[in-house]
């Protein structure tokens, strides 16, 4: 990938009214909505497939389990293949893998083609055409505005799970689980794969421009737009020059504090969002309005992530963090009160708080690995990071499954989700990111002074 034709590669993307980066962070969040209605409509098909063929919530939560395992091992490849062929080869063949998973389940009959077809193909797919490759594309265009660039991105998982997660439920009653995932099928194949060929770019020297739209110090553009940021952000300058690599980043204490942080956030949030719709019809409420609060979580989680990278961007990631995290106790409460008080704005209240909680830590997640270790290395790097999402979530979506199992019961578990979200919360101050990079609005008021 050569930076010396930029110019005559840019072309139109040159001439645009405002800065490219923007438009890679639109393909992105269309690339996430679509990729990940196949993640979070599981616990909408967990539903049909439990009544259908009647296994156990254990053994059927683990394909689901396996699903995140095989995904967050894939992210190190995804992330590693980014760096070396770009995004838009990578997306564009995990979109078909994906859409060929989902095929396949369509036409499943025994618990083990599940395993095969959703818990490996679909994984695999979902990884390369998914969170690694998108997040690691949006880094390499964004320094300043990093937060609010990778929050208005993953924003894009919660149209899909606003529109197209209740539109399966809707599918699953009227047509069938197996037209539905069929219909999932074409959805993604046909909307991922040429969205990432035509618009995603690895990184802007790929067509003559530089981070966050910054032109070159010698030129001076009209009304001072694209000047290099005038604030020093680094904060540890030997940690923030070092050529990072794998192994020199998994030699640190901060890549694991980064990856315990993950794996216990995912523990909490994947725990409920497999199971509440389960949760919810076993309570009594209808399938179609329980398989609506996942689409209603998805709506709110939109603003929440966008909400979320912006502040951080101004207040600092280890104090939005533990702001968002901190709903999680809301959320459980006011999810477990549905059980003993049939109250419609119970659900509601449930849907707003763990939006809060579930969408801080989507841009937060990166937005510190890149502080941490951005580099021309940082996909391989934040790939690895991200097997901490895949061992959270299986952890999460097993443990439920297997209290259900043994106590008849999520109480025991949803407590546990609580409890892991707050104990992130306190592995984040130490991962520490503010003693490496402080972010833009806490570097100009240091530098302002009192």
């Amino acid at each position: 990938m050569g930076t010396g034709e930029g110019p005559v590669r840019g072309g139109w993307r040159l001439r645009l009214p405002f800065f490219y980066g923007w438009f890679v962070v639109g393909a992105a969040f269309v690339a996430l909505a679509l990729t990940y209605t196949v993640w979070y409509s599981f616990s909408v098909f967990y539903v049909a497939l439990l009544e259908q063929f009647g296994w156990s919530r254990a053994s059927s939560a683990g394909v689901f389990s396996l699903f995140v395992i095989i995904y967050g091992v894939s992210g190190a490849a995804a992330g590693a293949l980014t760096d070396r062929f770009g995004p838009q080869r990578v997306i564009a063949a995990g979109a078909l893998i994906l859409a060929a998973g989902m095929v396949a389940c369509s036409r499943l009959t025994d618990l083990w083609q599940f395993y095969l077809f959703f818990g490996v193909v679909c994984a695999i797919g979902s990884s390369a055409a998914g969170w690694i490759p998108c997040v690691v594309t949006v880094s390499a265009w964004f320094s300043r505005r990093l937060g609010a660039a990778l929050g208005i991105a993953s924003a894009g998982i919660g149209v899909g799970i606003l529109v197209l997660v209740p539109v399966t439920q809707l599918l699953i009653n009227l047509y069938g689980w197996r037209t539905a995932y069929l219909v999932l099928a074409g959805i993604v194949g046909c909307g991922v794969a040429p969205i990432a060929l035509l618009f995603l770019r690895g990184r802007p020297e790929e067509l003559g421009m530089q981070k966050d739209g910054r032109l070159p110090k010698s030129v001076d553009p009209p009304g001072g737009v694209g000047r290099p940021a005038s604030v020093s952000r680094v904060v540890d300058r030997d940690w923030a020059e070092r050529e990072w690599t794998v192994g020199s980043a998994m030699r640190t204490g901060r890549y694991w504090l980064l990856f315990s942080t993950l794996v216990l956030n995912n523990i909490a949030t994947q725990m409920i969002f497999v199971h509440q719709v389960a949760f919810l019809v076993d309570g009594g409420y209808d399938k179609l309005l329980a398989a609506s609060v996942v689409g209603l979580i998805g709506l709110f989680s939109i603003g929440t992530k966008i909400g979320w990278g912006w502040i951080s961007d101004r207040l600092g990631r280890e104090v939005t963090y533990t702001l968002g995290v901190s709903t999680m106790t809301v959320a459980v409460a006011t999810l477990i009160s549905t059980r003993f008080i049939p109250s419609p704005l119970l659900i509601y209240v449930f849907a707003l708080a763990f939006a809060m909680a579930y969408g801080v830590a989507t841009p937060l997640g990166p937005a510190v690995g890149a502080d941490l270790f951005t580099g021309p290395r940082f996909g391989a790097i934040y790939g690895t990071i991200g097997m901490a999402n895949g061992l959270g979530s299986a952890l999460g979506a097993w443990f439920a499954g297997y209290v259900f199992d043994v106590t008849g019961s999520y109480f025991i578990a949803f407590g546990v989700a609580a409890a892991s979200s707050l104990v992130s919360a306190s592995v984040m101050w130490l991962v520490a990111p503010r003693k490496v990079r402080l972010v833009p609005g806490v570097a100009r008021k240091r530098q302002l002074g009192p």
